[in-house]
């Protein structure tokens, strides 16, 4: 299936794709998802890894209704790309057979994965961020700024302004496009400190990641909400202040280890036991934010299963609607 294709079948739809996540979360906390961590490959040679790009291997398979969904999302990433108007990340998704385990799908990844990623923060934002909020303070904008834009617009119904930054023209960019996308009010600004001074939600997405480009000196003392999407991007001693430390699954941000909290913990400036599971938040088994002056950081470094579970709707809804392309992989057993 091709990115348009994709796209006709709802898998650039930031709301069910949260309900999809929403689903695999609980499946998650039920013992239902096999989800290995995160494999990524990069170059040996010794440079940060944005300049020589990685691949990122994510298998997933969920127990659902009584039905295996199986699948893999094979992600190539390269900031450099933005520079040649080229997508940063892109890649393949690949649906298996429960029983044959012959692949059933292959389809655009791109879509899929900015979407899930705006689900994500959609259902965080929900239980993280005080819902009379009415500015947010925006580094980044990419397609996956685009798609956190929206889904914190669905979970924050005081949202009603924004400031944006971005190197280059992107910014003013963005803030044309999504205020007629969203209308919000989205003021492009001259520095990142701009974006984020005295703004008490503050989220980056950036597709250079490996050094911060949020200080702790720009962020409030108290009542603040940090979403940091990338790797990198706002200064670790910033969390040695906040109240709540939360990732979407620890155990897979402390494999990736190219986060703000596993460099935190890494680094001895927060003790591990201080990070906490998305999960279990949502399900309501923990509490969300308990007042106005609590100051949250929350990091997701993406499931797998996310990325399957959307996949598989809009697979399932490519079929009743006759959409993609059949490919006959072979003709004879000879081989197999």
């Amino acid at each position: 299936m091709s990115l348009e294709d994709v796209v006709a079948c709802g898998g650039a739809d930031v709301v069910r794709a949260s309900e999809d996540v929403r689903r695999g979360f609980e499946l998650l906390l039920r013992g239902r998802v096999v989800q290995p961590t995160k494999t990524s490959m990069r170059s040996p040679r010794p440079v940060p890894e944005p300049e020589v790009g990685c691949i990122n291997f994510m298998p997933s398979l969920l127990l659902a209704d009584g039905e295996e969904i199986l699948g893999c999302k094979s992600m190539g990433a390269m900031p450099a790309n933005v520079a040649l108007g080229l997508p940063r990340a892109t890649g393949l998704i690949t649906l298996f057979d429960a029983h044959t385990k012959l692949p059933r799908c292959i389809m655009d990844a791109q879509v899929i994965s900015a979407t899930r990623t705006g689900a994500v923060s959609l259902l965080a934002a929900q239980k993280l961020v005080p819902p009379d909020t009415q500015e947010v303070g925006l580094i980044g904008a990419g397609v996956n700024m685009r798609t956190q834009l929206l889904g914190l617009q669905q979970a924050v119904p005081g949202l009603r302004r924004a400031r944006v930054y971005s190197e280059g023209a992107s910014k003013d960019c963005f803030a044309q496009e999504m205020s007629r996308r969203t209308q919000l009010d989205i003021r492009p600004v001259a520095s990142a400190e701009e974006a984020v001074r005295d703004c008490s939600f503050v989220v980056t997405c950036v597709s250079r990641d490996d050094q911060p480009v949020v200080r702790e000196r720009w962020i409030g003392q108290s009542g603040v909400t940090v979403f940091s999407i990338g790797g990198f991007e706002v200064e670790a001693s910033l969390l040695t202040r906040m109240d709540r430390v939360i990732a979407d699954r620890w155990v897979d941000v402390k494999s990736r280890n190219v986060q703000t909290h596993a460099f935190a913990v890494a680094g001895g400036l927060i003790p591990e036991s201080r990070v906490e599971d998305l999960g279990p938040i949502l399900a309501g088994e923990r509490a969300g934010r308990t007042s106005r002056h609590e100051s949250i950081f929350f990091s997701p470094v993406g499931l797998a299963f996310e990325d399957i579970l959307v996949a598989d709707r809009v697979f399932r809804e490519a079929l009743q609607r006759g959409v993609g392309q059949r490919v006959q992989l072979w003709s004879s057993s000879k081989w197999i």
